[in-house]
């Protein structure tokens, strides 16, 4: 988040690509016959998510933020298959852009390792959060584990998530939760289908018996939001929405949402990854998406509310009416204190 020449709050949404008609998209590309790729890719990684359940961190990549070996193998196997079927290069969390065609070293002991690939016993090279326009103009994202300190432990809620962005925007996406038996899928113009079927509209907002999906409230890492920030959010989003609920899963959060089981969610990760596959679930199921002042999210901001455009209406004003925490009451202050971007 930055000052604009006028004085005006700006979180980039300004830059971002327009949202085009899906007319304009499906003449384009086979969103049908792309979103049947990403979904048997999946199927076949599906094995190797479960297989590797409660698996040791392998990587830390940052304070507080790790990878397991079952990250990076999931990741390889779905940019592997990806790439295969469609020659399309593959945004992941651990990997970062690779393209088809790109040389990286080989390990030979890796099933999934090709030109593709580089050795599983190094950690991975730090993934790049690049902008909308910095992406290839058709390209995979892909976060192999969403909610990897779940995953870690064996609570179920973590997942899958796989999307394509074609020109700025989301157009397919996929988040498969394999221990809850569960997967949402979406593709622009089309609708949101929960395991194969059509998913039932939004319900409106029911402030006793709404739930609320909210991001991280202690870890460090979030996207350089203070705590006490969030935290304070948190008490004043409860004061109409009491039935909070912290899932430890961005990709389901959003996806619950999609799918009505949240009325809405707020979340903190500036992650393309982390966010990219449920801003079109939510979008396809008649939802609202945005960032913290009301604009188009882009990569790199932290902040997330969606939702029924209601209960999303609701959650942005409470979100307006919050400090940036005790730390940080000024725009000023939030830029010496790392900022909100």
């Amino acid at each position: 988040m930055t000052d604009t020449p006028d004085g005006r709050l700006s979180t980039g949404a300004e830059d971002a690509p327009a949202i085009r008609d899906t007319a304009a998209v499906d003449r384009e590309i086979d969103t049908r016959a792309l979103l049947a790729i990403a979904e048997a890719a999946v199927d076949e990684a599906e094995t190797t998510f479960t297989a590797a359940v409660g698996a040791d961190p392998s990587v830390i990549k940052s304070p507080g933020d790790f990878a397991t070996e079952a990250d990076l193998s999931v990741e390889r196997q779905l940019r592997t298959l990806l790439t295969r079927y469609t020659g399309l290069p593959v945004h992941g969390e651990e990997f970062g852009v690779v393209r088809p065609g790109e040389q990286v070293e080989i390990n030979p002991n890796d099933e999934y390792a090709d030109e593709f690939d580089g050795p599983k016993s190094r950690p991975p090279r730090g993934p790049a959060n690049p902008g909308l326009h910095e992406l290839p103009e058709t390209c995979w994202v892909v976060d192999p584990i969403d909610g990897t300190a779940n995953y870690a432990v064996g609570n179920p809620f973590c997942c899958i998530l796989v999307s394509l962005v074609h020109k700025g925007e989301a157009v397919v996406a996929v988040c498969e939760m394999p221990l809850l038996g569960r997967r949402i899928t979406a593709r622009k113009g089309h609708g949101l289908f929960i395991d194969g079927h059509p998913a039932r509209p939004m319900p409106p907002s029911d402030p006793a018996l709404t739930q609320i999906g909210f991001g991280s409230i202690l870890a460090q890492r979030r996207g350089n939001l203070p705590v006490s920030y969030r935290q304070d959010m948190l008490n004043a989003i409860g004061q109409t929405y009491p039935r909070m609920r912290v899932s430890g899963s961005c990709g389901i959060d959003l996806a619950f949402t999609a799918a009505g089981v949240f009325g809405g969610t707020v979340t903190f990760s500036p992650n393309l990854w982390d966010n990219c596959a449920g801003i079109l679930m939510i979008r396809e199921n008649g939802g609202e998406v945005t960032d913290f002042a009301g604009n188009r999210w882009v990569p790199g901001v932290s902040g997330i509310v969606a939702g029924e455009p209601e209960v999303h209406a609701n959650l942005l004003k409470h979100i307006q009416s919050v400090p940036i925490g005790t730390v940080a009451q000024t725009v000023q202050d939030v830029k010496d204190h790392g900022g909100i971007q």
